[in-house]
């Protein structure tokens, strides 16, 4: 149960529902076992509406920017297909972020599409040396007299193999002078990039990389935001896709235990039906209630996203909590349906291998707590107070 909705978002949340128990539940296992990107389902989305939900007027299917609804739909969409419902996430987030901080030149090469499911952006921040430090990113992106030359790698970098273009983080020298991190919109078909796979347990339609940019150009309409300012200004996004991406754990494990609840009235053990025992039956009440708690924290982060008010450490709670609550209550399930639940043959071994995907996206579960400590007492708590963390 999410908390009480408006019109608007009931018509939502029963318009993804529908589509996603006829088009997406029945095919989630063997597209999770696939490595190949659904870009049928992908515009049927779209037609939906639910990409254009925070892409402003002209693509928004409600009278305004709510980010509830969105969580609305990505959880409804996670009930039924959990790598469908992280599809949609960074189309959002790429929505924002052209919308809000591209220039106008990009507005409009790029949003139309984007919000069509005509094309897919990715997000370059990552690194191999830096990990979750993104503060001390070391790709670079030159200044010079008509735009930048950009020069780093960029790993865990989600759907580079489907994608047409990345945002890219990059420390911004201007003269010789750093002048701080900067986000810029790199074509993916740019001379001097590469790309490589990264082999993942779950993950599998989406796909991870790993990018190699050598010397790329791009013109100076290619920068996102205010030079220099990307902490500040454009990568904020992380405050609404770390709710969103719990709240895909959320639905992998509502369905779970959904599925889970209909096995033990029907399986028989020792003369009496499962759902009789306290053994099996008190678990699966403490984890429901693990996950209403979750689902709450996540949804009053968007609601205040939403009211435009600040949310950055209940974004970070819902980000660790979620994923967490949420792996544990898929393997009871797995575990409850004994060697079956083991099997290739039932949802659960892939969902927990999913699910668990979302513990490390966007910043792992230490980074949150650090968010979460700096946000309600200060930056005493921040272990290196000269970095910052997103």
């Amino acid at each position: 149960m999410t908390p009480i909705l408006s019109p608007d978002r009931m018509g939502i949340r029963d318009a993804v529902r529908t589509f996603a128990a006829k088009r997406l539940a029945p095919g989630y296992l063997p597209r999770a076992k696939s490595s190949t990107f659904p870009w049928d389902l992908h515009h049927d989305i779209a037609n939906l509406g639910i990409y254009g939900l925070l892409a402003g007027d002209g693509y928004n299917p409600l009278d305004n920017e709510d980010f509830v609804a969105a969580g609305v739909a990505i959880e409804e969409l996670a009930y039924a297909d959990f790598n469908i419902a992280n599809i949609a996430i960074p189309v959002m987030l790429m929505s924002t972020l052209i919308r809000h901080h591209g220039s106008e030149t990009l507005t409009k090469e790029w949003l139309p599409r984007l919000v069509a499911g005509e094309t897919f952006v990715a997000f370059g921040l990552t690194e191999p040396e830096t990990g979750s430090d993104a503060a001390n990113i070391t790709t670079t992106a030159r200044a010079t007299d008509d735009g930048y030359v950009i020069s780093g790698e960029k790993t865990s970098v989600t759907m580079l193999s489907n994608a047409e273009a990345i945002i890219v983080a990059a420390r911004t020298i201007r003269d010789g002078d750093d002048v701080g991190v900067s986000a810029f919109l790199v074509s993916l078909d740019s001379t001097g990039i590469a790309k490589s796979v990264v082999p993942d347990t779950g993950w599998g339609i989406l796909g991870r990389g790993v990018l190699h940019l050598d010397k790329v150009a791009i013109p100076a309409d290619n920068l996102i935001g205010i030079e220099g300012r990307a902490f500040s200004r454009v990568l904020n996004g992380f405050d609404f896709t770390r709710p969103l991406l719990a709240l895909t754990g959320i639905g992998a494990a509502q369905i779970s235990l959904d599925e889970t609840a209909e096995y033990v009235r029907q399986r028989t053990a020792f003369g009496a039906k499962l759902a009789k025992f306290e053994g099996v039956s008190f678990p699966m009440a403490e984890h429901l209630t693990k996950l209403e708690a979750a689902r709450l924290i996540c949804y009053s982060a968007l609601e205040k996203r939403t009211l435009n008010l600040p949310h950055t450490a209940e974004a970070a709670m819902a980000k660790w909590y979620g994923p967490l609550v949420a792996s544990a209550a898929v393997k009871e399930c797995l575990l409850l349906h004994g060697n079956y639940g083991y099997s290739q043959e039932l949802p659960f071994e892939q969902r927990l291998r999913d699910v668990m995907s979302v513990e490390i996206a966007d910043g792992t579960a230490q980074i949150q707590k650090i968010i979460i400590m700096r946000e309600k007492y200060g930056t005493d708590f921040v272990p290196y107070e000269k970095r910052s963390t997103t």
